[in-house]
């Protein structure tokens, strides 16, 4: 085996070394390290408040994974391609410092009330582009951006285009039933609870059903910014006039993995096929329907496809990097000494983010320490509590248990984490030495892979894998699979991914395995489960159907797309579009084929389709092509813009007994048989739309004028996207939420106190609003009767009630006809729901 010096030459065959030299031990960075997990552990182990915790932890991460970089002495690796002073990174490290701060006091602010809707609508985009400037001004004076200034740069305005169409509303409507509120249930009580491993889910008890680091996301991000999780306290500061926004902490804290996942996703199309075709592809994605309405919610399904589009990008940026390719090294002069740095770091700072948290978490869980009324630590064994915190004994909540022990009690969590070190330790070992640029482009596809895991199983890694496995096959390209860190690779998925699989396990047992594994992931792959397709044909069409939708209203040159890459023009052009393609087909098929269906479930597939889609548009915009292939791509355009007006009619003409625009929204709701708004209407604006992407699709004939045509129909696309956002979206989630609902019992009740009753909902906003703090009767009768009578007997004399519309009258009765029932709301704010008030 070669062994060669990290940045310098190989002794033999460089592009084959194994296990290349890594620089020598640094052992002053156990120093960082020891005092990182102390104040990490300890921290945890005082049991404090998660908004003091989660900073003072991050320090403590942030400690540890420098500690770590320096012992691997990473940051004296070979002469770095330009050396700049720290003197030089002041003013930039200032303004970017600054802007960071800002977007934090303004999510504060936000959350806290302070903010006016049109306010944030305008300061959220300004904070984020100023944060990518001065990030930008960094990189610049640092080395990797010199080359182009930022107004030059394709992704720059590719993220300016994100922000200026994701931010503006993205906090300022309710959370949409049922996936956000039931998933912001499940984060605020992390944080109630304190509890990062078992989750509990209101009157549901254990919440098993999905992985767990969207719901780590959304509690830090609520943790950070000042979110009133406790008890009745989520919507409280209405009582002082305000009118708190905490949806802007949640979907705030997904919207960067988006920008992410679309920037690598353009970075590997521009290695290939051009900046400009990487661009159009990037806008393709943003302004597709399914992706930009799923991008305003915090499911699962956003974080899991933004980190397999990283996955992906990561992939096809290594494919097309030269193998003997190494890391540019980039020096900062502190004065005293270099510090050098390079995508290493990068990669694998974020790999121990990743794990190190977990790792400390576990660790805390043997040891408890006490400050008051006297100093005490001691090591303890495991344990967790059972049920919703100050909600104990509510109706509808069962009695709180203490001192629960886990199932497997002899594999403490202490052990557990030494087991995810020595994992870690052994990837670190391996990547010790390695400064080849394709490898670590590996590696970041296996943390993304494993991100996209963590959120919601195993087709995070299946679909990256898949994509790869089609690329080797179609280029026979076998020698790759050696390249590919897959020793490392792995170590790194076993590290982030099982530790809380494995804590869970020890914890809760077979149950927990059965719920999240063979009954949320087995069974919906072989059974209907849970889905909403009643009379629906869930045949091969059904995701045909719905991608129609889905990629409106780029729909018609969507197929020629997929066609198009079969015809094989150039190497390294067909490298990535058979990634591409491959990604697409093995999601396709695996949708197709499973049990359970749900019209959001094609999400994965469509950022496969958009960048071909771009790869489409960018060499429809090319002045030079034969007159044959001028023809064809005429033809297809004429054949598109007919597909975009069947799509288009389906979506904006409406019928006796269904509303088409519903559509849109039925990209990523669950039950679609809800009742569209009667007070709402926008047939006329999805016409125009819809008449105006035919038109322009078909226009795309006109040879001559083929780049004025695109132009003009991205700009329809993204006009489209920001009315999707801004109007449809905004006005319809008063229905398909509850926060007005809520916020109008605050007010109500600041003038007339009154018991809060859930009566016959399981929609979990209910819960997330009000912090779990109401009676909850999923199922009324004589349970129910008999504590409203005992409420009476204890002096209540006005009840509050949330409820359907359609159960008004059958709760009136249940209630013996009180002489005051009023609806303090109406169909006009909600469709579904109702604010009721009852006075005995």
């Amino acid at each position: 085996m070669a062994t060669d010096a990290p940045g310098g030459d190989a002794t033999e065959g460089p592009d084959e070394v194994l296990l290349a030299r890594g620089n020598s031990v640094r052992f002053g960075g156990l120093v960082p390290i020891v005092c990182g997990t102390l104040l990490g552990v300890l921290t945890l182990a005082t049991g404090a408040s998660p908004r003091v915790v989660v900073p003072v932890c991050s320090v403590a991460v942030a400690l540890i994974v420098f500690g770590v970089l320096h012992l691997m002495g990473s940051f004296e690796d070979a002469e770095p391609t330009c050396t700049v002073s720290i003197r030089d990174l002041v003013a930039p490290g200032v303004a970017l410092v600054g802007a960071v701060m800002s977007l934090w006091l303004l999510l504060r602010a936000a959350v806290g009330g302070l903010l006016p809707v049109v306010a944030s609508a305008i300061a959220f985009p300004v904070a984020v582009i100023a944060c990518l400037a001065a990030l930008h001004w960094l990189g610049a004076r640092l080395g990797p951006w010199r080359d182009r200034k930022l107004t030059d740069r394709h992704g720059f305005w590719l993220v300016v285009l994100a922000t200026l169409l994701y931010v503006p509303m993205l906090g300022n409507h309710s959370l949409i039933d049922p996936w956000e509120t039931h998933y912001g249930e499940v984060a605020r009580e992390i944080l109630a609870r304190n509890d990062w491993i078992s989750l509990w889910w209101a009157q549901d008890g254990w919440f098993w059903s999905k992985p767990v680091l969207s719901f780590w996301m959304q509690a830090l991000a609520m943790a950070l910014t000042g979110v009133r999780y406790e008890s009745g306290q989520m919507l409280s500061a209405v009582a002082d006039g305000r009118m708190p926004q905490p949806e802007w902490a949640l979907r705030m804290s997904i919207f960067p993995i988006i920008v992410i996942g679309v920037y690598l996703l353009y970075k590997a199309v521009a290695r290939s096929h051009g900046r400009r075709a990487g661009l159009l592809g990037g806008v393709v994605l943003l302004t597709m329907p399914q992706f930009f309405l799923v991008a305003h919610q915090t499911m699962t399904d956003m974080p899991f496809v933004a980190f397999i589009a990283g996955a992906v990008g990561a992939f096809i940026l290594a494919v097309h990097t030269e193998r003997h390719e190494r890391v540019k090294v980039y020096a900062v002069d502190l004065g005293f000494c270099e510090l050098r740095l390079s995508l290493v770091h990068l990669v694998l700072g974020a790999a121990l983010i990743v794990v190190v948290p977990q790792v400390l978490y576990l660790l805390s869980r043997n040891v408890s320490m006490a400050t008051s009324p006297y100093f005490d630590i001691r090591f303890v064994a495991d344990s967790f509590a059972a049920g919703s915190v100050d909600n104990c004994g509510l109706p509808g909540n069962s009695e709180c248990e203490v001192g629960l022990r886990p199932l497997v009690q002899r594999f403490e969590p202490v052990v557990q984490a030494l087991l995810w070190l020595q994992c870690m330790a052994l990837a670190l070992w391996l990547l010790w030495g390695e400064r080849r640029t394709k490898r670590w482009l590996f590696v970041l596809a296996w943390l993304f892979a494993s991100l996209a895991t963590m959120t919601k199983g195993p087709a995070g890694l299946g679909f990256p894998v898949l994509a790869a496995l089609g690329w080797i096959v179609a280029t026979k390209r076998w020698r790759e699979l050696t390249r590919m860190e897959i020793a490392a690779g792995v170590l790194v998925f076993v590290a982030s991914v099982l530790p809380w699989f494995v804590a869970m396990y020890v914890r809760h047992g077979q149950p927990f395995t059965d719920r999240l594994i063979f009954h949320d992931m087995f069974k919906r792959a072989f059974r209907h489960v849970h889905d909403s397709n009643k009379g629906v044909d869930t045949s091969f069409r059904y995701y045909l159907w719905q991608l129609g939708y889905a990629t409106f209203p780029w729909v018609g040159l969507v197929p020629v797309a997929m066609a198009r890459w079969l015809a094989k023009r150039d190497e390294r052009r067909f490298c990535t579009e058979v990634v591409l393609a491959s990604w697409f087909a093995s999601g396709f098929v695996l949708f197709a084929l499973m049990g359970t269906k749900f019209h959001h479930y094609c999400l994965p597939i469509v950022p496969p389709l958009a960048m071909l889609t771009g790869v489409l548009l960018d060499d429809l915009m090319r002045r030079r092509t034969s007159d044959a292939t001028a023809a064809l791509l005429g033809a297809a355009a004429v054949a598109g813009s007919m597909l975009t007006f069947a799509v288009g009619r389906d979506l904006a003409h409406d019928v006796p007994d269904r509303y088409s625009q519903i559509r849109l929204l039925h990209l990523f709701t669950y039950n679609y048989t809800r009742p569209w708004p009667q007070t709402l209407s926008w047939s006329t604006e999805l016409w125009v739309f819809t008449i105006g992407a035919t038109l322009l699709t078909a226009a795309l004939s006109w040879r001559r004028y083929r780049r004025q045509i695109v132009t003009a129909l991205m700009a329809l696309c993204t006009a489209f996207a920001a009315w999707g956002l801004d109007v449809y979206f905004v006005e319809l989630s008063p229905h398909w939420g509850q926060r007005e609902l809520f916020m109008a019992y605050e007010k109500a009740r600041v003038i007339e106190p009154g018991q809060l009753v859930a009566y016959q909902m399981n929609w979990k906003g209910e819960n997330f609003y009000r912090g779990n703090a109401m009676a909850a009767f999923v199922s009324s009768g004589s349970k129910f009767q008999d504590w409203v009578d005992e409420q009476k007997r204890k002096g209540q004399k006005s009840f509050y009630f949330v409820t359907e519309h359609k159960r008004v009258s059958s709760l009136e009765r249940e209630l013996g006809h009180p002489r005051h029932f009023d609806e303090l709301t109406d169909e006009r704010l909600n469709n579904k729901f109702v604010l009721l008030r009852a006075r005995f």
